[in-house]
């Protein structure tokens, strides 16, 4: 229990809505800073009103993940449902607290999200630390999906040959791709990228597609790895320090075929 109070904790101060501090966020729970450091480093037993504490500050905690490490860590709230906008011949329309889009059309479940105007491998001019739509000034991409979920979601377009070997599992120049953001607080976790391989990083001023390959928790560095076997692309590594956001795939959008 007490590695998932620590994971909470970090992302609490994350949100800045908690505070943007230890002491801030102890005074808000009503506990002084240094018996919250106490029950948080396990010095001390965590008591039930501390979590009943914790899970007040967001109805989205999920006590059975604090406590039991069962689910995961956020569930949506009455507020992240979808909630249903109106009827459109037909097509179910509803929108996620995230500003997702979801249609439904007969067993079709569709996810329609933003679509970074930034391709994947290449360069881009943004000074902002994520990747956030400007108002309307970003189109918008439509994906089947088999589920509602919720997170950051966005749509990215493939630039390049770097991830190409011409097999139907890699990405060529020109493939959509939906990818949901892996929270900073996650990245310690550590991350299970055997079970998703494909990333999209943003650091410096570039967006690349990539496979993850590894991560070294003591060094605080990620692995990356291009499937093209070309020697130009090499295997590299990044700080997380370095690293501006994080995104894995979720899925590749078909191709439309003419004849």
């Amino acid at each position: 229990m007490l590695g998932n109070i620590k994971i909470l904790v970090r992302w609490l101060l994350q949100q800045g809505m908690y505070g943007n501090s230890q002491k801030a966020l102890s005074n808000r729970l009503g506990y002084q800073e240094s018996s919250f450091s106490q029950i948080v480093n396990g010095h001390v037993p965590v008591s039930n009103r501390f979590v009943n504490k914790l899970c007040e500050l967001d109805p989205r905690i999920n006590r059975e993940w604090l406590v039991n490490g069962q689910g995961e860590m956020l569930v949506p709230s009455q507020h992240d449902e979808v909630t249903p906008v109106e009827e459109q011949e037909g097509l179910f329309f509803g929108e996620t607290v995230k500003g997702a889009k979801l249609y439904k059309r007969g067993e079709q479940l569709l996810m329609s999200v933003k679509h970074v105007p930034y391709a994947c491998f290449g360069q881009f001019a943004n000074p902002s630390d994520r990747l956030d739509p400007v108002l309307d000034e970003w189109s918008e991409e439509t994906y089947e999906v088999d589920r509602v979920g919720r997170g950051n979601y966005l749509s990215f377009e493939v630039k390049g040959d770097s991830m190409d070997t011409g097999s139907r599992d890699s990405f060529e120049s020109g493939d959509r791709v939906l990818c949901r953001e892996l929270e900073r607080v996650f990245w310690r976790d550590p991350i299970r990228y055997h079970a998703r391989p494909y990333w999209v990083i943003v650091f410096g001023s570039s967006v690349l597609i990539k496979q993850m390959i590894g991560q070294d928790l003591k060094e605080g560095t990620l692995t990356f790895h291009s499937l093209n076997p070309s020697p130009e692309y090499h295997d590299f590594t990044l700080r997380e320090d370095d690293i501006r956001a994080l995104y894995y795939v979720i899925k590749k959008k078909p191709k439309e075929v003419g004849y």
